[in-house]
């Protein structure tokens, strides 16, 4: 049996640990999370997740990707670079990736262009996908169902991954979960006003469900309002819990 938590959504690169980074990962393994996926998100980080991989080689893997917010960045130079870094040993996806209708006035276009191009990518080099999408599953599903459908002849290697910080409806995760995701389950499960999303983490098996933190973002109730780090997973699991009605131990075993 596991004895682990995982946090598959982490960003301890970020300049809001520069002053205890060190101090926050060994708080990490104290609480039991001692396998972590650092996320990459644009070529500012990119290097920093890996070194971080490297510093914590029993513990931490990384992911590398460009979050919608930089889509209309994405060039053949950067694409040569992300392949270059795509040989890491460490490596575990290629995300963040994804669409992002709410918080960028990216056109939606490019933003898609950009999701194909990367999705060609992660078969490339056969890793699965980290996927940000926020108020665009209507266009996100059908493109997928396009890609990872049956009978789609492009289709090859590993790819797909997880949905991370899924916040779609209980269709879309079903939808999404007969596509092969996994559904990334983070802080806003334990928010008060988040009913609509409960109900939607209740309907997935609990084998398809994965836990992160997204930290320093998006922190749990009860520190909601102060940064996030990965030792608040458990608060995640134990709403998971709650809504299953089984064990912490037994989320953390499945997941």
């Amino acid at each position: 049996m596991n004895n682990f938590w995982c946090d598959s959504h982490a960003h301890l690169a970020d300049e809001k640990f520069d002053l205890d980074r060190k101090e926050t990962i060994q708080r990490a393994f104290s609480a039991g999370v001692t396998t972590i996926v650092e996320i990459g998100e644009g070529p500012e980080s990119w290097e920093k997740a890996q070194k971080l991989s490297e510093l914590y080689d029993k513990n931490i893997w990384w992911a590398m990707g460009l979050h919608p917010y930089y889509s209309d960045q994405l060039n053949d130079e950067m694409l040569g670079k992300l392949r270059s870094f795509g040989k890491h040993p460490r490596l575990a996806a290629v995300g963040e990736v994804g669409l992002d209708y709410a918080k960028t006035d990216i056109p939606k276009d490019v933003q898609k262009k950009s999701l194909q191009k990367l999705i060609d990518l992660a078969f490339e080099l056969e890793k699965p996908l980290v996927i940000h999408c926020r108020d665009a599953y209507a266009d996100l599903i059908p493109l997928f169902q396009d890609r990872f459908g049956k009978g789609e002849s492009s289709r090859k290697g590993t790819p797909p991954g997880v949905i991370h910080c899924f916040s779609g409806s209980i269709d879309d995760c079903k939808v999404l979960s007969d596509l092969g995701f996994f559904i990334g389950v983070d802080a806003p499960i334990t928010y008060p006003k988040a009913n609509s999303l409960r109900e939607a983490i209740s309907s997935v098996p609990l084998e398809k469900i994965v836990l992160e933190t997204d930290c320093p973002y998006m922190t749990p109730v009860p520190f909601r309002g102060k940064r996030n780090e990965p030792s608040y997973l458990r608060f995640i699991a134990e709403k998971i819990a709650e809504l299953k009605k089984i064990t912490p131990e037994e989320v953390k075993e499945k997941t």
